[in-house]
């Protein structure tokens, strides 16, 4: 049962395309059909199966999947800046495709009354399963286009005649997506394989509700709703953590730093051969290049001789010291003009998510050409055991990737009780402070109303938060984005949270800039004998980069020529338009979105 994401038999895709397409009037008699199918849980169970190539995890030979992906971010830049929509498109996958599973889900859900002598538990957890998908879908439509229709029957979205319905209220529908994920979480079994099962369905819930929450709060001011959906949050969170089917592992300090990964050591979660067995996991996809000819390229991404994606000033001062403290406060000093000093005494989190060796904007070269876009080079995806394998180059990476894991459970339910005004010490020490302690070996939170303290010292506002929110929010929003990231959530939460200014590179220029000029000069000059650099010409390596003087004087690498910026329009770039396409299949669905009518 190792690989649920890949057991999809032939018969099961023939099936598929019958029951989401018109059915055909007559069938070869050695095909399944949607009348002689449905016969049993084992016929649930395969088509289950097709459910699961919805989870783009690492993403499959060289695409991307959702882990170091979205470039609308402060965290790191790609060579381009991904940019807002400025057109309206007449279509868009973002649209059609869940609505594609979403008439999967119902159809699944329609048949199982169709099972004689299915048992009741099979029923119930069957039914669960497809509405988790349902719900799945659902909740990705409103993170994109804010109010969208809710389709719970079968009814094919791209049919004109059939579908009129016009876009139900995004509160109304997250509604539904929690009572879905309410009922799969109350009636779906708990397997010990990795399927899905009711913690994935509790730990789906926890993230929905808070992001809906948040949205509510921030962007809605909207106080009654958000409390309502912290609390589903919180309890969807608590379900998850009561359980004790899940932990984090102590904190391995021998192997931080080295090119062993063991259970402990933060980076193992993402550079696994397997994740069976890993208690942080609650659901992961396996990648298996020798047998199932699945593999991905997150590790060839990384390591290619094009520049990688490089993280950013902002994001690597994000990361505390190892007091606990922000840079700006903590007495241990913070130097971002040596590599030494940029990583010592740091959260041991950011040494194994980017490299503390190595400094490597384009021109100065690292091993297999290896450079970044901003000198930074992100290595989290990177298992140097693999060097001269087959496995090394992309496509052909097989390491597992997590799709629901403990660490994101704990940090929902810590901002959620954050935000309902009721956090405790024992809420912080159940959650954030495992992170902190286990992931970061740093010292606990404390908390006193809104101010949250390490050890006693109180920490200071962050110069960077422009936003007005309590220092307690702001450090628990800090370690989310540490804990979480190249993780694909950090646009998610910026969108939520109404903090697009990050975005725009005018008003948070940390955000698209990376190593200091200093940095990159200092470690050439400790390397330059070395073979790898020994025919680098430092002077023609620093013409060739592109570079931004902060208010203090410091230069820094800058990802882009400064002629290409990225701004953010507050009043449109939350949402996405409505395709136009559809909407002219379904006049119901106009107006369209906010700046886009």
């Amino acid at each position: 049962m190792k690989n649920k994401f890949l057991a999809i038999i032939l018969a099961v895709a023939s099936l598929s395309l019958v029951a989401c397409e018109d059915y055909l009037n007559e069938m070869p008699q050695d095909q399944f059909t949607d009348d002689n199918y449905w016969t049993s849980a084992t016929s649930l169970e395969t088509y289950g199966n097709l459910f699961y190539d919805n989870f783009s995890a690492y993403g499959s030979g060289w695409s991307k999947g959702q882990y170091h992906n979205f470039s609308m971010s402060d965290d790191y830049n790609s060579e381009s800046f991904s940019i807002p929509t400025v057109n309206i498109p007449t279509s868009s996958s973002a649209w059609s495709s869940p609505y594609v599973e979403i008439r999967r889900a119902n159809i699944m859900i329609n048949r199982i009354a169709k099972i004689e002598n299915l048992a009741a538990d099979d029923a119930a957890h069957w039914e669960g399963f497809a509405r988790f998908f349902r719900a799945m879908m659902h909740f990705n439509l409103v993170q994109t286009y804010g109010d969208v229709p809710w389709v719970d029957t079968e009814i094919d979205i791209d049919n004109g005649e059939a579908m009129s319905q016009p876009r139900n209220d995004r509160a109304e529908v997250m509604k539904n997506v929690c009572a879905d994920l309410q009922f799969a979480g109350e009636n779906m079994r708990h397997t010990s394989n990795n399927t899905i099962n009711d913690m994935c369905a509790w730990a789906l819930l926890s993230r929905a509700a808070l992001y809906e929450a948040a949205w509510q709060k921030y962007q809605e001011g909207n106080g009654d709703a958000a409390k309502e959906f912290y609390t589903i949050a919180k309890n969807a969170a608590d379900k998850v953590i009561s359980s004790g089917h899940y932990s984090i592992s102590e904190f391995n300090l021998n192997a931080a730093g080295t090119e062993e990964y063991p259970i402990g050591n933060y980076k193992a979660n993402y550079v696994s051969k397997s994740l069976a067995g890993n208690p942080e996991m609650i659901l992961y996809k396996v990648y298996e290049y020798g047998t199932i000819k699945l593999a991905h390229a997150m590790q060839g991404w990384s390591c290619s001789s094009s520049k990688t994606w490089g993280m950013t000033k902002s994001a690597m001062e994000s990361f505390v010291m190892s007091d606990g403290l922000p840079f700006y406060q903590s007495e241990l000093g913070y130097d971002d003009t040596t590599v030494e000093g940029i990583f010592a005494n740091r959260d041991a989190r950011l040494a194994q998510i980017v490299s503390p060796t190595v400094i490597a904007p384009s021109g100065l070269n690292y091993e297999e050409g290896i450079n970044s876009t901003t000198g930074y080079w992100t290595n989290k995806f990177v298992d140097w055991n693999d060097y001269g394998k087959g496995t090394w180059n992309a496509p052909y990476n097989d390491t597992d990737a997590p799709i629901y894991t403990y660490a994101e459970v704990l940090l929902n339910y810590a901002e959620a009780c954050a935000e309902l005004g009721t956090i405790t010490n024992a809420d912080l020490d159940k959650s954030i402070n495992i992170l902190r302690q286990k992931h970061g070996n740093i010292p606990a939170l404390t908390v006193n109303g809104n101010e949250v303290a390490v050890n006693g010292v109180t920490i200071e506002k962050d110069p960077a938060n422009i936003f007005g929110v309590s220092n307690l929010l702001w450090e628990l929003r800090r370690e989310r984005r540490n804990e979480l990231m190249c993780d694909g959530f950090r646009k998610a939460d910026i969108y939520r949270w109404k903090m697009g200014k990050l975005l725009d590179n005018s008003i948070n220029p940390d955000g698209c800039i990376g190593a200091s000029k200093d940095v990159i000069v200092a470690f050439y000059e400790a390397n330059k004998t070395d073979n790898l650099y020994k025919e680098v010409n430092l002077e023609t390596v620093l013409a060739d980069l592109y570079w931004y003087t902060a208010a203090d004087g410091k230069v820094y690498t800058r990802s882009l020529s400064p002629e290409y910026s990225r701004t953010f329009d507050e009043t449109k770039n939350y949402l996405e338009p409505i395709p136009s396409g559809q909407i002219q299949l379904n006049p119901n669905l106009a107006p369209n979105n906010p700046g886009w009518e």
